[in-house]
Formats: structure tokens, sequence, C-alpha cells
């Protein structure tokens, strides 16, 4: 699980603003509950040990509760109570009282601000640390992460993480949510106020979290793929490739999802041949988008048999549901033949990304090629634009005939992986 730690505090802008006396005197003032509350708050700051930081800010929130009520209209007395509530890690009540202070005293906005964050920072710290401790703590965890978020909804480190652990709780709708606020807030205004360093860390958290949403969706259509729903899973699946469309696993996997429901209906056809009138319209539907489909899934992964075969299936069925069996045999073997034209197939591939850095690994399936022939595997990560960013080559010699050959590469690379594509050469 990531965690996304990074801080980098924004400073509010001072100004000096005139205020008419008589209007600060009365929305905005130090008083004996003030002072008093000062004193302990002070007192805590200086504290090292947590239990005593704690009874300080607890005596500054007594020091301040008869001026809540005797002082209620007094904008100063409720800022100080939101510093105490923030000390006790009642956060809650700190942006209730924060909220009253703006309410009678707008001028205090900067102020307030600062205060804000700074709750924020102390949940956030409390509340990836809870996170560490594994699955049993996120519920803790995260209602601490979601008190500071209400306190302070402006920045995307906690609701990264808050994304992540309501995926791993299966609250998906949570999660997507999460996910959503995340890149909003690295996008919002705050990013103008940070260095370029952490404008740069944040334009990835913008790409890390559209890429979480596109595995959340893509997660939902495997689950619904592995018990039987394909409705679900397609759908599922056609969702992450619209936030996602460089996932080749996305692609492959709604091509999947499709060719399930249209193989459903072909087995209750051959049960049932009645059945045939009433669901043709639908399959010959389904083997046009599978045709439509199958291409994309092989510009970036080539060499894909199985896609090949389902290629083959949907080209032949689609023909002979229209009554074209010569367009059917004739298009149906010009795939089969380049399919068995293809000397080589890489397949397992998977892609670990790391820190700048992403790790390959697969397989390369030897079909045709003699022993000791050499292949050349030229793989491109692509980002969510679809742009290059890394690339490396594998150059191995293949075994014998049906063996696979593995191979590792680790590339450099300038951005989160959305996906990828390889070409192939031998010789």
């Amino acid at each position: 699980m990531n965690r996304y730690r990074g801080l980098v505090l924004i400073m509010a802008a001072s100004a000096i603003v005139a205020i008419p006396a008589n209007v600060a005197a009365q929305k905005f003032k130090d008083d004996k509950y003030t002072k008093e509350a000062d004193k302990y708050i002070a007192l805590a700051t200086m504290r090292s040990d947590s239990a005593a930081r704690t009874q300080m800010y607890q005596q500054a929130l007594d020091a301040l509760q008869e001026g809540l009520t005797k002082a209620a209209d007094n904008a100063k007395v409720w800022l100080k109570a939101g510093v105490a509530y923030v000390g006790l890690g009642r956060y809650a009540e700190a942006t209730t009282a924060f909220d009253r202070t703006l309410e009678l005293y707008p001028d205090a906005a900067d102020e307030v601000e600062a205060e804000r964050e700074s709750g924020w920072i102390q949940a956030f710290t409390q509340g990836v640390a809870l996170m560490d401790n594994g699955p049993d703590a996120y519920p803790k965890a995260l209602s601490i992460l979601e008190a500071g978020e209400a306190l302070y909804p402006k920045r995307p480190e906690a609701l990264l993480n808050m994304g992540s652990m309501y995926a791993a709780l299966g609250q998906n709708d949570k999660a997507e949510e999460a996910f959503r606020k995340a890149a909003a807030a690295a996008q919002g205004e705050l990013y103008e106020k940070v260095d370029s360093a952490t404008q740069q860390t944040w334009d990835g958290y913008v790409s890390l979290a559209t890429l979480n949403l596109a595995q959340i969706r893509g997660s939902v259509g495997v689950a619904a793929f592995q018990a039987g729903d394909y409705e679900v899973a397609a759908t599922a699946f056609q969702q992450a490739m619209e936030v996602n469309p460089y996932s080749r696993d996305y692609l492959l996997n709604f091509v999947n999802a499709e060719y399930a429901k249209v193989s459903d209906m072909e087995d209750e056809v051959e049960t049932d041949s009645s059945k045939l009138a009433q669901y043709k319209p639908r399959m010959i539907e389904l083997y046009a988008t599978l045709q439509r489909e199958i291409p994309k899934v092989r510009e970036f992964d080539p060499t894909n048999r199985n896609i090949m075969m389902i290629h083959v299936r949907a080209v032949r069925r689609e023909n002979e549901l229209k009554g074209d069996t010569t367009a059917a045999q004739q298009g149906a073997l010009a795939i089969l033949q380049e399919a068995e034209a293809i000397p080589v197939e890489i397949v397992d591939m998977a892609v670990q990304p790391g820190d700048g850095t992403a790790t390959i690994a697969g397989k390369i399936h030897n079909r045709s090629l003699a022993p000791n022939s050499t292949v050349k595997l030229t793989i491109t990560l692509l980002g969510l634009d679809g742009a290059a960013i890394g690339n490396v080559d594998v150059e191995t010699p293949v075994g014998e005939a049906e063996v696979e050959t593995p191979f590792e590469q680790t590339a450099q690379i300038s951005a989160q992986v959305a996906g990828w594509r390889y070409r192939v050469a031998t010789s």
C-alpha cells in the first residue's frame, strides 16, 4: 500500500488591513477568557510529552467554556476554542469553532486558514501512523483523516491514502470519490502557492488518482467476470477504459467479457435452436463489437494468440449469422493464417512501477523459430496522455519450439505508467 506523506506548508500572506476600532473591539478582541486560554496553549506547545500537551489544551478549553456562552459574539473566543479542539484531536468541533469565527469576523480568514491547515497536518500525521498498523486499523485511520478533510479540504495527500484504504475495505464508491477529490485538490487553489518541486509531485498525484480510479473499476469488472456476470463486467471494464484508454488489460478484459456474453448465447442456441431467432441480432452486434475492439488490443499486444482466435471466431460467426458463408470462411482463414505466421508470442507480460523506474517482466513463447534464434523485444511504457514515458529493449535467444524464455528489465520512467505496448523483431 502506497503512503503519500510529503507535505509542504502553505503560509498565508500577511497583510495590514485597516479595521474600524469599534468593529475590532466588538468582534475580535482578547478578553479574560482568551488571555487565560493563551497561557495554556503556549504551555502546550512547549510540552514534548503528549499527555502533558493534552492536559494543557484541555485546560485552555476549560478556560474558554464560560466565554463560549457569555462572550459568544467574540470571534476570538471561538478561534482559541478551535485551536484547543485541534490540540485535543477533536477535529469536528474545531471545524465548527472555526466556522463560527468566520461568521462573526470574516477578516480573520488568514488566521483561521493557518489554524485549519495546522489541524489538518496533525490529523494527517495521526491517520497515516494508524494506517501503517494494517487493515484492522483502517476504520480508525479513516475517521481521523475524514475529520481532517472536513477541517481543511484543500490538499491531496490524505485523500490519496483514504482512497487506498476505502478500496482495500471494498468501499469502492467512497474510494472513487476520494481519488476524484485528490485529483481536484492537487490542481486546486494551493497549486500556485507551492514550489515547483511540489507542483511536480502534485502533478504526479493527479495521474496516480486517475489511474487508481480506473483500477477500482477494473477490479469491479474482474469480480463480476469471476462471478459470471459478464454484462456488469463489460460495463466496468468499459468505464475503466474511459478513464485510462492506454491499458491493454482493461481493453483485453472488455473483449473477453463481450466474448463470454456471446459464447453463453451460443451455448443456449446449441441446446435449444429455437432461441436463435431471438438471439441473432444481439449475437451479430456482439461479434461486430469484437471485430472492432480486437485490433485495438493488438496495437498494444500484437502477438496475443488467444485474442486472434477470438477474432477468427467473431469473423466467421458474424458472417454465418448473416448467411454469407464465403465471407465467413475467407475472413476467418486470413486471420488464422496471420496468427500461424507469428513466430513468437509474448505472454504473462507485467509492469511493476517503482520510484522513477518500472520493472517489466514476461515470457517469450517460441512457436516456430529455430532454437537459439534471437528475439528483440522493444517495450514502450505509456503515460495517461498516451505519450511514451519510458522504453526498454530486450534481446535474447529463445529455446526449443513451444518453450518459454523468461525476461525481466528495468526502465526509467518520467511519469505514472498507464499502459504499455511492444514490438517484436526476430533474426
